[in-house]
């Protein structure tokens, strides 16, 4: 009788992966094999004699970072592991496929999977080119009956309605555009709202240049991030000119006394501007908190900060 084949988990290629790796669900997977001693699935693996690994992760990728976490070095094939007789691209289907299939996926995750799913059949969404030499040779590969037009197989495929299949596309296409953007999305509030991604993938090309910097000036605030995208530096200028006018500025002072002297209180007055909304503390609108006085004083006092009025000589 053969012995099972073992392979060492540090010849196994998990980079160029769609869905980026979430350390809190293979972690949730590590404690539950830790408990049962095996997978629910087994790890799929394609073999790479060729190249600078031997192995390829098809799928299953927190599952082997589950294996990882418990301490495992060696894989045993039939214990952790299946192998697989498939090429990259079908390889890349079926990564797609299974994580599709996830009930935890998020409208965003399911997005950027879908639009991926698309671009590895060749097809667009009405068809696509079903002439070209990439096309057919994905048929040869197993895929002919993606000739029906990529909407057509992936509502058969995910059991999706063409109109999920449009929204997803639409989100998928859009954020993944935007350098570092999709990173940032990936395990965000606004993941999980597909209405909130709709809302982003419908900006305009320059507002989705600026997306990422605004998410992280947002921290993360679909809301706070929309209202900054909305404005041209030169609108916030003027905004703030008149912020300043209005209330007759001269001085923010730092409330806590480890604060430093002579901080730029532009910046500050910048910071408590973009963050009106983002702290929830203050109920002003916009148009109050640039006329207003008393709700300025209550939007910084909330953020630390207390407003001096420098007198005037006449």
């Amino acid at each position: 009788m053969n012995s099972a084949l073992t392979i060492a988990l540090a010849d196994i290629d998990t980079s160029n992966r769609v869905q980026p790796l979430d350390e809190a669900k293979a972690q949730e997977i590590a404690t539950s094999f830790g408990v049962h001693g095996q997978l629910i699935h087994r790890i799929g693996l394609r073999q790479t004699p060729k190249g600078k690994k031997k192995w390829v992760l098809v799928v299953g990728r927190h599952r082997l970072r589950a294996l990882e976490i418990a301490g495992l070095t060696q894989l045993v094939e039939g214990e952790h592991f299946d192998r697989m007789a498939v090429d990259a691209a079908r390889a890349r289907l079926l990564e797609i496929e299974e994580n599709m299939a996830r009930t935890d996926m998020s409208p965003f995750g399911r997005a950027v999977m879908l639009a991926a799913y698309r671009e590895a059949t060749g097809l667009d969404g009405r068809g696509g080119d079903r002439k070209s030499t990439a096309f057919q040779a994905r048929n040869q590969a197993g895929l002919a009956a993606l000739g029906e037009g990529f909407t057509a197989h992936a509502m058969r495929v995910f059991d999706l309605s063409s109109d999920q299949i449009e929204r997803l596309l639409r989100i998928g296409v859009a954020l993944t555009k935007p350098e570092g953007l999709a990173g940032r999305l990936h395990f965000s509030r606004i993941a999980r709202n597909q209405s909130q991604l709709l809302k982003l993938a419908a900006l305009p090309e320059e507002q989705l240049a600026r997306a990422a910097e605004a998410f992280d000036a947002a921290k993360g605030d679909f809301f706070v991030m929309m209202t900054i995208l909305s404005r041209s530096p030169e609108g916030q200028s003027a905004l703030l000119k008149k912020l300043l006018a209005g209330a007759s500025l001269s001085e923010l002072v730092e409330a806590r006394p480890e604060q430093p002297a002579g901080f730029d209180h532009w910046k500050q007055v910048i910071s408590a501007f973009d963050q009106l909304d983002f702290k929830g503390r203050v109920s002003a609108t916009v148009e109050h908190f640039k006329r207003d006085e008393k709700a300025i004083r209550a939007a910084l006092g909330t953020l630390g900060y207390e407003l001096v009025k420098r007198e005037t000589g006449k």
